[in-house]
Protein backbone atom coordinates (compact mmCIF):
# COMPACT_ATOMS: atom_id res chain seq x y z
CA UNK A 1 0.00 0.00 0.00
CA UNK A 2 2.87 2.37 0.74
CA UNK A 3 4.32 1.71 -2.71
CA UNK A 4 0.92 2.56 -4.24
CA UNK A 5 0.73 5.78 -2.20
CA UNK A 6 4.23 6.82 -3.24
CA UNK A 7 3.40 6.19 -6.91
CA UNK A 8 0.12 8.12 -6.70
CA UNK A 9 1.75 11.14 -5.07
CA UNK A 10 4.34 11.55 -7.81
CA UNK A 11 1.90 13.56 -9.92
CA UNK A 12 -1.60 13.82 -11.42
CA UNK A 13 -0.84 11.39 -14.24
CA UNK A 14 0.28 8.71 -11.79
CA UNK A 15 -2.89 9.24 -9.76
CA UNK A 16 -5.07 8.78 -12.84
CA UNK A 17 -3.10 5.70 -13.91
CA UNK A 18 -3.41 4.07 -10.49
CA UNK A 19 -7.14 4.76 -10.12
CA UNK A 20 -7.91 3.71 -13.69
CA UNK A 21 -5.68 0.63 -13.45
CA UNK A 22 -7.42 -0.64 -10.33
CA UNK A 23 -10.82 0.27 -11.80
CA UNK A 24 -9.99 -1.92 -14.80
CA UNK A 25 -8.86 -4.80 -12.60
CA UNK A 26 -12.13 -4.48 -10.66
CA UNK A 27 -13.97 -5.61 -13.80
CA UNK A 28 -12.39 -9.06 -13.44
CA UNK A 29 -11.80 -9.21 -9.68
CA UNK A 30 -14.02 -6.90 -7.66
CA UNK A 31 -11.84 -6.60 -4.49
CA UNK A 32 -9.42 -4.45 -6.53
CA UNK A 33 -12.11 -1.79 -6.24
CA UNK A 34 -10.90 -1.17 -2.68
CA UNK A 35 -7.55 0.00 -4.05
CA UNK A 36 -9.23 2.24 -6.60
CA UNK A 37 -11.37 3.78 -3.86
CA UNK A 38 -8.34 4.21 -1.58
CA UNK A 39 -6.47 6.08 -4.34
CA UNK A 40 -9.48 8.37 -4.89
CA UNK A 41 -9.66 8.99 -1.13
CA UNK A 42 -5.94 9.73 -0.91
CA UNK A 43 -6.04 12.25 -3.78
CA UNK A 44 -9.10 13.94 -2.26
CA UNK A 45 -7.59 14.12 1.21
CA UNK A 46 -4.10 15.21 0.21
CA UNK A 47 -4.50 17.29 -2.96
CA UNK A 48 -8.08 18.51 -3.05
CA UNK A 49 -11.76 17.84 -3.67
CA UNK A 50 -11.58 18.85 -7.34
CA UNK A 51 -8.61 16.59 -8.12
CA UNK A 52 -10.26 13.74 -6.26
CA UNK A 53 -13.43 14.24 -8.28
CA UNK A 54 -11.52 14.22 -11.57
CA UNK A 55 -9.81 10.99 -10.54
CA UNK A 56 -13.20 9.56 -9.60
CA UNK A 57 -14.70 10.50 -12.97
CA UNK A 58 -11.79 8.92 -14.85
CA UNK A 59 -12.04 5.68 -12.89
CA UNK A 60 -15.83 5.52 -13.24
CA UNK A 61 -15.78 6.20 -16.98
CA UNK A 62 -13.18 3.55 -17.75
CA UNK A 63 -14.83 0.98 -15.52
CA UNK A 64 -18.28 1.58 -17.02
CA UNK A 65 -17.06 1.42 -20.62
CA UNK A 66 -15.03 -1.77 -20.16
CA UNK A 67 -17.59 -3.60 -18.02
CA UNK A 68 -20.38 -2.58 -20.42
CA UNK A 69 -18.38 -3.76 -23.44
CA UNK A 70 -17.53 -7.13 -21.88
CA UNK A 71 -20.91 -7.93 -20.32
CA UNK A 72 -23.29 -6.05 -22.59
CA UNK A 73 -24.82 -4.19 -19.65
CA UNK A 74 -23.77 -1.28 -17.46
CA UNK A 75 -25.48 -2.68 -14.35
CA UNK A 76 -22.40 -4.45 -12.99
CA UNK A 77 -20.31 -1.34 -13.58
CA UNK A 78 -22.81 0.86 -11.74
CA UNK A 79 -22.86 -1.54 -8.80
CA UNK A 80 -19.06 -1.41 -8.58
CA UNK A 81 -19.11 2.39 -8.67
CA UNK A 82 -21.62 2.52 -5.82
CA UNK A 83 -19.72 -0.15 -3.95
CA UNK A 84 -16.17 1.17 -4.23
CA UNK A 85 -15.91 4.67 -5.66
CA UNK A 86 -18.61 7.34 -5.43
CA UNK A 87 -19.52 7.02 -1.71
CA UNK A 88 -15.83 6.78 -0.84
CA UNK A 89 -15.16 10.11 -2.57
CA UNK A 90 -18.09 11.70 -0.69
CA UNK A 91 -16.75 10.43 2.63
CA UNK A 92 -13.23 11.60 1.78
CA UNK A 93 -14.66 15.08 1.14
CA UNK A 94 -16.38 15.00 4.54
CA UNK A 95 -13.19 13.87 6.27
CA UNK A 96 -11.15 16.56 4.51
CA UNK A 97 -13.63 19.30 5.47
CA UNK A 98 -14.30 18.21 9.06
CA UNK A 99 -11.09 16.35 9.96
CA UNK A 100 -13.39 14.14 12.04
CA UNK A 101 -13.56 10.37 11.64
CA UNK A 102 -16.72 10.36 13.74
CA UNK A 103 -18.52 12.74 11.38
CA UNK A 104 -17.33 10.74 8.39
CA UNK A 105 -18.64 7.53 9.93
CA UNK A 106 -21.99 9.22 10.58
CA UNK A 107 -22.32 10.21 6.91
CA UNK A 108 -21.46 6.65 5.85
CA UNK A 109 -24.26 5.38 8.10
CA UNK A 110 -26.63 8.04 6.75
CA UNK A 111 -25.97 7.05 3.12
CA UNK A 112 -26.38 3.35 3.89
CA UNK A 113 -29.45 3.98 6.05
CA UNK A 114 -31.08 6.05 3.30
CA UNK A 115 -30.56 3.19 0.88
CA UNK A 116 -32.06 0.81 3.41
CA UNK A 117 -35.14 3.00 3.90
CA UNK A 118 -35.64 3.41 0.16
CA UNK A 119 -35.39 -0.35 -0.35
CA UNK A 120 -38.02 -0.99 2.32
CA UNK A 121 -40.43 1.63 0.97
CA UNK A 122 -39.95 0.77 -2.71
CA UNK A 123 -39.79 -3.03 -2.49
CA UNK A 124 -42.03 -3.62 0.50
CA UNK A 125 -41.45 -7.09 1.95
CA UNK A 126 -37.66 -7.37 1.52
CA UNK A 127 -37.30 -11.00 2.73
CA UNK A 128 -39.92 -12.02 0.14
CA UNK A 129 -38.09 -9.97 -2.50
CA UNK A 130 -34.79 -11.68 -1.70
CA UNK A 131 -36.49 -15.08 -1.81
CA UNK A 132 -38.00 -14.24 -5.19
CA UNK A 133 -34.55 -13.24 -6.46
CA UNK A 134 -33.12 -16.52 -5.18
CA UNK A 135 -35.91 -18.52 -6.85
CA UNK A 136 -35.39 -16.71 -10.12
CA UNK A 137 -31.61 -16.62 -10.37
CA UNK A 138 -29.99 -19.15 -8.07
CA UNK A 139 -32.39 -22.01 -7.34
CA UNK A 140 -32.48 -23.27 -10.97
CA UNK A 141 -28.68 -23.21 -11.15
CA UNK A 142 -28.28 -25.11 -7.87
CA UNK A 143 -30.88 -27.70 -8.82
CA UNK A 144 -29.38 -28.22 -12.26
CA UNK A 145 -25.94 -28.71 -10.71
CA UNK A 146 -27.36 -31.09 -8.12
CA UNK A 147 -26.16 -28.98 -5.22
CA UNK A 148 -27.99 -29.67 -1.96
CA UNK A 149 -29.09 -26.70 0.12
CA UNK A 150 -31.25 -26.05 3.15
CA UNK A 151 -34.48 -24.16 2.49
CA UNK A 152 -34.61 -23.09 6.13
CA UNK A 153 -31.11 -21.63 5.89
CA UNK A 154 -32.05 -19.72 2.73
CA UNK A 155 -35.13 -18.29 4.46
CA UNK A 156 -33.03 -17.21 7.44
CA UNK A 157 -30.55 -15.52 5.11
CA UNK A 158 -33.29 -13.62 3.28
CA UNK A 159 -34.50 -12.25 6.64
CA UNK A 160 -31.14 -10.61 7.38
CA UNK A 161 -29.76 -9.99 3.88
CA UNK A 162 -30.77 -6.31 3.75
CA UNK A 163 -29.26 -5.63 7.17
CA UNK A 164 -26.02 -7.40 6.28
CA UNK A 165 -25.66 -5.43 3.04
CA UNK A 166 -26.25 -2.13 4.86
CA UNK A 167 -23.66 -3.08 7.50
CA UNK A 168 -21.20 -4.25 4.85
CA UNK A 169 -21.56 -0.98 2.94
CA UNK A 170 -20.58 1.07 5.99
CA UNK A 171 -17.58 -1.17 6.74
CA UNK A 172 -16.42 -1.10 3.11
CA UNK A 173 -16.85 2.65 2.50
CA UNK A 174 -15.49 3.83 5.82
CA UNK A 175 -12.71 1.22 5.79
CA UNK A 176 -11.59 2.33 2.34
CA UNK A 177 -11.46 5.97 3.44
CA UNK A 178 -9.43 4.90 6.48
CA UNK A 179 -6.94 3.22 4.15
CA UNK A 180 -6.59 6.47 2.22
CA UNK A 181 -6.17 8.40 5.48
CA UNK A 182 -3.60 5.89 6.71
CA UNK A 183 -1.57 6.25 3.51
CA UNK A 184 -1.69 10.03 3.85
CA UNK A 185 -0.49 9.75 7.45
CA UNK A 186 2.37 7.40 6.63
CA UNK A 187 3.63 9.67 3.84
CA UNK A 188 3.16 13.08 5.44
CA UNK A 189 2.11 12.86 9.10
CA UNK A 190 3.69 9.81 10.77
CA UNK A 191 1.75 8.68 13.83
CA UNK A 192 -1.20 11.00 13.18
CA UNK A 193 -3.52 8.28 11.89
CA UNK A 194 -3.20 6.33 15.13
CA UNK A 195 -3.97 9.41 17.22
CA UNK A 196 -7.00 10.27 15.10
CA UNK A 197 -8.40 6.73 15.12
CA UNK A 198 -7.91 6.38 18.87
CA UNK A 199 -10.09 9.48 19.34
CA UNK A 200 -12.85 8.34 16.98
CA UNK A 201 -16.01 9.41 18.77
CA UNK A 202 -19.69 9.48 17.85
CA UNK A 203 -22.14 12.04 19.26
CA UNK A 204 -24.51 11.04 22.03
CA UNK A 205 -27.56 11.22 19.76
CA UNK A 206 -26.27 8.17 17.85
CA UNK A 207 -26.16 6.17 21.08
CA UNK A 208 -29.62 7.39 22.10
CA UNK A 209 -31.03 6.51 18.67
CA UNK A 210 -29.49 3.03 18.94
CA UNK A 211 -31.15 2.41 22.31
CA UNK A 212 -34.52 3.64 21.03
CA UNK A 213 -34.34 1.53 17.86
CA UNK A 214 -33.21 -1.53 19.83
CA UNK A 215 -36.17 -1.29 22.23
CA UNK A 216 -38.63 -0.54 19.44
CA UNK A 217 -37.38 -3.49 17.37
CA UNK A 218 -38.17 -5.88 20.23
CA UNK A 219 -41.88 -5.06 19.92
CA UNK A 220 -42.43 -3.55 16.49
CA UNK A 221 -39.89 -5.18 14.17
CA UNK A 222 -42.37 -7.51 12.50
CA UNK A 223 -44.97 -4.77 11.98
CA UNK A 224 -42.24 -2.54 10.47
CA UNK A 225 -41.42 -5.21 7.91
CA UNK A 226 -38.03 -5.82 9.52
CA UNK A 227 -36.95 -2.20 9.09
CA UNK A 228 -36.27 -1.60 12.78
CA UNK A 229 -34.12 -4.70 13.04
CA UNK A 230 -32.17 -3.68 9.95
CA UNK A 231 -31.60 -0.18 11.37
CA UNK A 232 -30.43 -1.65 14.68
CA UNK A 233 -27.84 -3.75 12.84
CA UNK A 234 -26.66 -0.68 10.94
CA UNK A 235 -26.32 1.40 14.13
CA UNK A 236 -24.50 -1.47 15.82
CA UNK A 237 -21.84 -1.60 13.13
CA UNK A 238 -21.35 2.17 13.47
CA UNK A 239 -20.85 1.91 17.24
CA UNK A 240 -18.57 -1.07 16.66
CA UNK A 241 -15.98 1.27 15.15
CA UNK A 242 -15.98 3.34 18.33
CA UNK A 243 -15.54 0.12 20.29
CA UNK A 244 -12.56 -0.76 18.10
CA UNK A 245 -11.05 2.69 18.65
CA UNK A 246 -11.39 2.21 22.43
CA UNK A 247 -9.76 -1.23 22.21
CA UNK A 248 -6.79 0.12 20.27
CA UNK A 249 -6.45 3.02 22.70
CA UNK A 250 -6.59 0.64 25.69
CA UNK A 251 -3.77 -1.50 24.28
CA UNK A 252 -1.60 1.59 23.82
CA UNK A 253 -2.36 3.43 27.04
CA UNK A 254 -2.17 0.32 29.24
CA UNK A 255 0.92 -1.08 27.45
CA UNK A 256 -0.80 -4.34 26.57
CA UNK A 257 0.42 -6.88 24.05
CA UNK A 258 -0.79 -6.38 20.48
CA UNK A 259 -1.83 -10.01 20.65
CA UNK A 260 -5.03 -8.75 22.27
CA UNK A 261 -5.89 -6.88 19.09
CA UNK A 262 -5.13 -9.90 16.89
CA UNK A 263 -7.42 -11.96 19.13
CA UNK A 264 -10.13 -9.31 18.89
CA UNK A 265 -10.07 -9.23 15.09
CA UNK A 266 -10.01 -13.03 14.99
CA UNK A 267 -13.16 -13.07 17.10
CA UNK A 268 -14.75 -10.51 14.77
CA UNK A 269 -14.11 -12.80 11.82
CA UNK A 270 -15.27 -15.99 13.52
CA UNK A 271 -18.05 -14.83 15.84
CA UNK A 272 -20.40 -12.11 14.48
CA UNK A 273 -21.64 -11.57 18.06
CA UNK A 274 -18.38 -9.71 18.69
CA UNK A 275 -19.83 -6.80 16.70
CA UNK A 276 -22.57 -6.41 19.32
CA UNK A 277 -20.05 -6.61 22.18
CA UNK A 278 -17.93 -3.84 20.65
CA UNK A 279 -21.06 -1.81 19.92
CA UNK A 280 -22.02 -2.02 23.59
CA UNK A 281 -18.52 -0.85 24.54
CA UNK A 282 -18.86 2.08 22.11
CA UNK A 283 -22.33 2.83 23.46
CA UNK A 284 -21.08 2.88 27.06
CA UNK A 285 -18.12 5.09 26.12
CA UNK A 286 -20.50 7.68 24.70
CA UNK A 287 -21.77 8.31 28.22
CA UNK A 288 -18.68 7.39 30.29
CA UNK A 289 -15.72 8.56 28.11
CA UNK A 290 -13.33 5.77 29.09
CA UNK A 291 -10.39 7.20 27.15
CA UNK A 292 -10.31 10.51 28.99
CA UNK A 293 -10.47 8.69 32.32
CA UNK A 294 -7.55 6.44 31.38
CA UNK A 295 -5.42 9.42 30.37
CA UNK A 296 -6.26 11.31 33.58
CA UNK A 297 -5.44 8.28 35.74
CA UNK A 298 -1.92 7.90 34.32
Amino acid sequence: MIAIANFVMKGPMQAYLAAIGFALLTVWFSPFGIFSGAVIALITLRIGVSDGFKTLLAAMAVHLVVSGFLSGTYLAGLIAIIEFMLPVWVLAVVLRQTNSMGSTLQIAALISGTGLLLAHFMLGDLPAWWMGLFDQMFRPVLEEAGVAYSTDMIEQMTNVMSMLLAMFAVVLWFGTVLIGRWMQGVLYYPGQFQKDFHQLRLPRNVAIATVIVAIASLFLNESSGGLLGDLFGLLSIVLMFQGLAISHHAVLIKHLSKGWLFALYFLLLVFPQTVLVLAIVGLADTFSDFRSRWVESK
